[in-house]
C-alpha cells in the first residue's frame, strides 16, 4: 500500500527565535500512534487519494488514500473532501523514522466524530495559552509544553481539565510535584514567576470569557398519523448530536417553529453541533413522512438574547400561541405535550395565524 511521506519539522537553531516562533504540536508525542483519531486539514487532492496536514503535531504531512476515503463506491473524490476542509481521520500507519503517515476517513465511526472534535477544541484551547506566554516570554513554546502542558496531560484526563479545575479552585496545579520548569534554559528561569501570573491571566480569559452561544430556528411538521409523535421523536433524535462539551437544547416557540441552541467555547463545534442535529430530525421527521425546513444556519447570538417567543421576530401569531406556560424544553425531554397539541390545533383552526412560521 502506498504511503505519503511526511514532511519533517524544518530545524530551527540557525533561525533567531525572536523571528520565528514555530507552531508546535499539541501533544508530547511527535506522531500519533496507530488508531488514534486525528484532525486533519486538506491540503491538496492527488489521484492516489487526499494529502492532509495534522493540525494537532504541528501541522506535518500525512495522506488518506483513495481506498480509505470511503467505504462505498468512489465516482469522485473531489465529491468526497475539499480542500480547505477539515477531517476528523483515523491513524493507519505511522513510520516515524521515514515520516509515513497513513489515514483513513472511512475507518472513523459517525458517533466518535463529535468527541474527538471537543477532545481538539480542548487542546487547541490550551496549546493557544501555551503559545501566547511562550512568545510573552521570548521562550521556545516546546519548553513550555514540556513545563506546564504536557505533565498535566498525564497525570489528569487532559491539561484543559487541570486548568478548569485550577480556575475553580479545586486543585493549585502550581504545587503539582509533576510541574518544574527544569527544561528552560539558566537566562529563562528568573522569567518562572511571570510565566505563571501570564499563564493565569490567559486562564481566566480564555477557559471563562470566551463560552459562546449558537442556535438555529427550524420547522418541524407531521401531517400524517404519527403527527404529533413523530415530530417528538425527531427532535428527540436531535439531541443525539449532544456530547460533554455542546449539549443541545430545543426549544418550542410555535408550532411548527422550534430553536436549537448550544453553548461551547469552540465556535466551529457548535456550528456543527447544531448541523448534526438539524440533519438527525430532518433524516428523522422525512422518513415518517413529515417535513423539515431550516429557516436559519447556525450562529452566534449574544447572551442577552431569549430563546422564547420573542426571539422570533418574524410571527407576532408565535407571540401570542406561545406563552410561557406553553414553550416546552426539549433539553431534558420534559415536554408538554398537551401545549404542544394545543399549539398544533390553534395552528391548524386559525389558518396560518402565524404569518411567515406557517406554510
Amino acid at each position: 500500500m502506498a504511503s505519503a511521506k511526511g514532511k519533517a519539522p524544518a530545524e530551527k537553531g540557525e533561525v533567531p527565535k525572536n523571528l520565528h516562533r514555530p507552531e508546535g504540536r499539541f501533544y508530547e508525542a511527535k506522531y500519533p500512534e496507530a488508531d488514534d483519531l486525528v484532525l486533519v486539514q486538506v491540503k491538496r487532492i492527488a489521484e492516489m487519494g487526499a494529502y492532509v496536514s495534522l493540525l494537532e503535531y504541528e501541522n506535518i504531512e500525512g495522506m488518506i488514500l483513495h481506498s480509505e476515503l470511503s467505504k462505498r463506491r468512489i465516482r469522485s473524490i473531489a465529491k468526497l473532501v475539499k480542500v480547505g476542509r477539515t477531517e476528523v481521520a483515523m491513524v493507519v500507519r505511522t513510520d516515524e523514522e521515514k515520516g509515513y503517515i497513513d489515514l483513513s476517513k472511512r475507518r472513523v465511526a459517525l458517533e466518535d466524530v463529535p468527541g474527538k472534535e471537543a477532545a481538539f477544541a480542548k487542546a487547541k484551547a490550551v496549546h493557544g495559552i501555551m503559545r501566547h506566554v511562550a512568545s510573552l516570554n521570548d521562550i521556545n513554546v516546546e519548553k513550555l509544553c514540556m513545563c506546564v502542558a504536557w505533565p498535566l496531560q498525564k497525570k489528569y484526563e487532559n491539561a484543559h481539565e487541570a486548568f478548569r479545575k485550577h480556575i475553580n479552585d479545586e486543585i493549585d496545579i502550581w504545587k503539582d510535584p509533576e510541574l518544574n520548569f527544569d527544561a528552560l534554559d539558566d537566562d529563562e528561569k528568573p522569567k518562572v514567576e511571570k510565566i505563571k501570573a501570564d499563564i493565569e491571566i490567559d486562564l481566566r480569559r480564555r477557559l471563562i470569557a470566551q463560552e459562546l452561544r449558537l442556535r438555529a430556528k427550524i420547522e418541524v411538521a407531521c401531517s400524517e398519523y404519527e403527527g404529533i409523535d413523530a415530530v417528538k421523536a425527531a427532535l428527540l433524535a436531535g439531541q443525539d448530536a449532544s456530547h460533554e462539551n455542546a449539549a443541545v437544547k430545543i426549544t418550542l416557540i410555535a408550532h411548527p417553529l422550534f430553536l436549537i441552541v448550544t453553548k461551547c467555547v469552540d465556535k466551529e463545534l457548535g456550528v456543527k453541533t447544531i448541523d448534526e442535529a438539524m440533519k438527525l430530525i430532518e433524516d428523522s421527521i422525512t422518513s415518517k413522512g413529515g417535513t423539515f425546513v431550516a429557516k436559519s444556519r447556525p450562529e452566534v447570538v449574544g447572551a442577552d438574547e431569549k430563546d422564547g417567543p420573542d426571539s422570533d421576530s418574524d410571527s407576532e401569531g408565535s407571540k401570542s400561541n406561545a406563552s410561557s406556560g406553553d414553550r416546552s424544553d426539549m433539553g431534558d425531554l420534559d415536554v408538554d405535550m398537551d401545549a404542544f397539541k394545543k399549539q398544533t390545533d390553534d395552528k391548524v383552526e386559525k389558518g396560518g395565524e402565524g404569518g411567515d412560521d406557517s406554510d
